[in-house]
């Protein structure tokens, strides 16, 4: 009846919006530090770490922090470091004061022609270095910035990518069976209920063809 598959169609539209809600994945949120140089000039090391930023944004893979409220907070924070702040305790530090997942720290450095860039993914809440990024590039220092940051940022996204995925294979990570939701039993209920109702609303109707015995029993 009508009635009944409106119900399963309701059934069916709460089942597959919780499939899409599982489905979901928050982006993490992510600040970079300023990149140490090592034998590179510092406005260059400077262009670069932007670069970094911008590319890493496009990849649309994490909430990126923008520098600028990320040296206000600290500065609101009463944060101070003496020197470059390149250490992987250094980092988890910042991010927990700006309140980040991820911390992006590392270092561009050069020697003859080969420039090295050298990247770590670290999570804030752990402190593990959850992916190590490192490449060379021989040439001009253009390429390093047009295309080598671009690679880079393609290469970290990759990796949030697969740990956002990560998590649907593990049986323990896996949200609660569909009999065990409490909209699986509901929809059960309803679709019965609407059952029930087409039934009676059919048969309704009908008049009982059992005849009635109004004979008063004799005693014996």
């Amino acid at each position: 009846s009508k009635v009944t598959i409106l119900f399963s169609q309701l059934l069916l539209f709460a089942m597959w919006s919780s499939y899409l809600a599982a489905q979901e994945q928050k982006r993490s949120s992510v600040a970079i530090l300023e990149l140490e140089p090592k034998g590179v000039p510092e406005v260059e090391v400077s262009a670069l770490s932007d670069r970094l930023r911008s590319e890493l944004l496009n990849t649309g893979s994490f909430d990126l922090m923008e520098r600028g409220k990320m040296q206000e907070i600290l500065k609101e924070q009463g944060f101070q470091q003496s020197g470059a702040c390149n250490t992987d305790a250094c980092a988890v530090e910042v991010g927990q004061l700006i309140g980040v997942q991820k911390m992006i720290a590392g270092s561009l450095g050069k020697v003859g022609k080969t420039y090295t860039v050298n990247l770590r993914l670290i999570d804030v809440r752990t402190g593990r270095i959850e992916r190590s990024v490192v490449r060379d590039y021989a040439g001009e220092i253009d390429k390093l910035l047009t295309t080598e940051m671009k690679q880079v940022a393609l290469i970290l996204a990759a990796s949030a990518s697969e740990r956002r995925m990560a998590p649907q294979a593990k049986p323990a990570a896996m949200s609660k069976p569909i009999y065990k939701k409490w909209w699986f039993y509901a929809g059960i209920g309803a679709v019965a209920a609407g059952g029930a109702a087409a039934a009676l609303l059919s048969g309704g109707g009908e008049a009982s063809t059992t005849p009635e015995n109004n004979d008063i029993p004799l005693p014996p």
